[in-house]
């Protein structure tokens, strides 16, 4: 009889355990903050600090933005960026790394020339990848790549380029 008894109840509850679900919400959106040195058309080194972060869409498509400054240290200039990237491995994938490309529009502002004298318009675009340390700190590795191509331009010109590794703190 007790068997008789133990089975229904048992029955009962393996649906129960299968539709357990783990607690843990799925990560929308990263912060990181970075510093990088790189080089560039008639300029042989700069350096590169800041930060951004990012919000993820749909299946690793996000959108993000970064502030930061660009130059030679009391000779840079302000940089701001906006634009779409892809996450290869997605926030339901559970690997430590997470390689991704970007790309998207750079604004420049203010400060002396690596972009003859500021308010510039650049065209970025690079990849890297985010290495999960803990679950919401992780190390970032990227390259990223500025184009400033003159011919897009009222004053014409050839194309000049701005490249650099940075490396950062990733937090989700």
């Amino acid at each position: 009889m007790k068997k008789l008894m133990a089975t229904p109840a048992l029955l009962f509850m393996v649906p129960m355990l299968a539709l357990a679900q783990n607690a843990d919400p799925k990560y929308r959106g990263q912060g990181y903050i970075f510093l990088g040195v790189g080089s560039g058309t008639d300029n042989p080194s700069f350096e590169h600090v800041g930060g951004g972060g990012e919000v993820l869409l749909f299946r690793g498509i996000g959108v993000g933005g970064e502030p930061g400054a660009m130059g030679r240290p009391g000779e840079g200039e302000g940089v701001i960026s906006v634009g779409p990237s892809y996450h290869f491995l997605h926030a339901t994938h559970k690997s430590k790394i997470d390689p991704f490309v970007q790309g998207g529009y750079t604004g420049t502002f203010a400060g002396a020339d690596p972009i003859e004298g500021g308010n510039g318009i650049l065209f970025n675009f690079g990849g890297g990848m985010n290495y999960w340390l803990f679950k919401r700190v992780g190390l970032r590795l990227d390259f990223r790549d500025y184009v400033h191509h003159r011919s897009f331009f009222p004053t014409g010109g050839e194309t000049q380029q701005y490249w650099g590794f940075r490396i950062g703190m990733t937090v989700r």
